[in-house]
C-alpha cells in the first residue's frame, strides 16, 4: 500500500470536507442572522413538490423559507420525522432558505408524536411550530371544555419548553372552532402563561369573525402573545368568506402588521392559498406574486 498517496488523498478529502463545512456553516449563519419577519409559504399548497423541488422553487419565487407540514399526509409524516425532517431541511438550506416553522397536529403534551416531532425539529434549529386545531362539542357548556383544552396545551407548552421551541395556536373562523372568536384563545394563553405557547395569528380569520371593527380590538389584545402569523385574503359572499388572491380582498393586513410591529413582532409569516388554482404552475406563480405583496405590506407597515 502506498502510504504517501493515501495520506495525500486523506488530506485532500479532509480539506475538501472542511471547506464544504465552512460554506454550509456560513450559509446557515447567514440565514440565522437575517431578522424577521420572514416571508414563508405554507407547504400544504406545494405538496406536489419533493424536498429538492420545493427548495429550488422557494428560492426562485423569492421566499425566505417555509412553514413545513409535519403531520399526516404532509411533506413529513410524523412516523418518519427522525429521517425525513432532516432531509427536507438539508434540501431547503442548500438553496439558502430556512424552515422557520412547522405545522403539526399536536394539541396536547400527551400526544405520542409530540416528543419525537419537537426533538427532531429542535435538533435542526427550528424554533416555531403550529398547534393542531380544537373544536367545541355543540352540546356541552363552553367554559369547562375550554379548561380541558387549556390543560392539554399547558402540557404541550412544557414539552415545547424542554426542546426550546415556541408553539402557536392558529385562529380559524367558523362554527365550533376553538380560538375562532379569539377571546377564548386569549383566555387559554393567559392561563397557560408560558413564553413557549402563543398565537399563530391569522389576520383574515380574525376579520371574518370580527368584520366590522372587532378585528382591531382582537389584534391589539393578541399582539403581545403573537409568535407567528398567517396571511390570506377574502371577500364576503353573502354571509360567508370567499377566499381569493392576496391583495384582491378586504383583509386589513397592513393595519394589523402595524399593530404587531408596535408589539415587537419579528416571527415567521406564513402565506396561505385557500382557493382553487387551476394548475401546479399557477400555484407557484401565486406564491411568487404573494411573496412580493407581503414584502410590500411589511414595508408599508414600517418594517425595514
Amino acid at each position: 500500500m502506498n502510504t504517501t498517496v493515501n495520506r495525500r488523498v486523506f488530506l485532500a478529502g479532509a480539506l475538501g470536507a472542511a471547506a464544504y463545512g465552512t460554506v454550509v456553516g456560513s450559509a446557515a449563519r447567514a440565514v440565522e442572522q437575517k431578522t424577521g419577519p420572514w416571508v414563508c409559504a405554507f407547504s400544504k399548497h406545494l405538496q406536489f413538490l419533493d424536498y429538492k423541488q420545493l427548495a429550488k422553487t422557494g428560492r426562485e419565487v423569492g421566499l425566505d423559507g417555509f412553514d413545513l407540514t409535519v403531520r399526516s399526509k404532509g411533506h413529513v409524516e410524523p412516523k418518519n420525522v427522525a429521517k425525513d425532517l432532516p432531509a427536507a431541511v438539508e434540501a431547503i438550506r442548500a438553496e439558502g432558505l430556512e424552515v422557520y416553522m412547522i405545522t403539526t397536529s399536536l394539541n396536547k403534551g400527551s400526544d405520542p408524536d409530540a416528543r419525537p416531532i419537537l426533538e427532531a425539529a429542535s435538533k435542526l434549529g427550528i424554533r416555531y411550530f403550529r398547534v393542531g386545531g380544537l373544536r367545541y362539542d355543540m352540546e356541552g357548556p363552553i367554559l369547562p371544555q375550554l379548561d380541558t383544552f387549556t390543560e392539554g396545551l399547558r402540557e404541550l407548552a412544557k414539552v415545547a419548553e424542554e426542546f426550546k421551541m415556541t408553539a402557536g395556536y392558529h385562529n380559524h373562523s367558523g362554527l365550533l372552532n376553538v380560538g375562532g372568536p379569539v377571546w377564548d384563545l386569549h383566555r387559554m394563553l393567559e392561563a397557560i402563561h408560558s413564553p413557549n405557547m402563543g398565537s399563530n395569528f391569522d389576520i383574515a380569520h380574525a376579520m371574518v369573525e370580527g368584520g366590522y371593527g372587532d378585528w382591531q380590538t382582537t389584534a391589539r389584545l393578541m399582539a403581545p402573545l403573537v409568535k407567528m402569523m398567517a396571511v390570506k385574503d377574502f371577500v364576503w359572499d353573502k354571509d360567508k368568506p370567499k377566499w381569493g388572491p392576496l391583495g384582491e380582498g378586504i383583509t386589513p393586513t397592513v393595519a394589523v402588521l402595524k399593530i404587531m410591529r408596535g408589539a415587537g413582532f419579528q416571527g415567521p409569516i406564513s402565506m396561505h392559498f385557500e382557493y382553487k388554482i387551476k394548475s401546479n404552475d399557477a400555484v407557484i406563480e401565486e406564491v411568487r406574486k404573494s411573496a412580493q405583496i407581503v414584502r410590500g405590506y411589511l414595508s408599508e407597515a414600517g418594517y425595514a
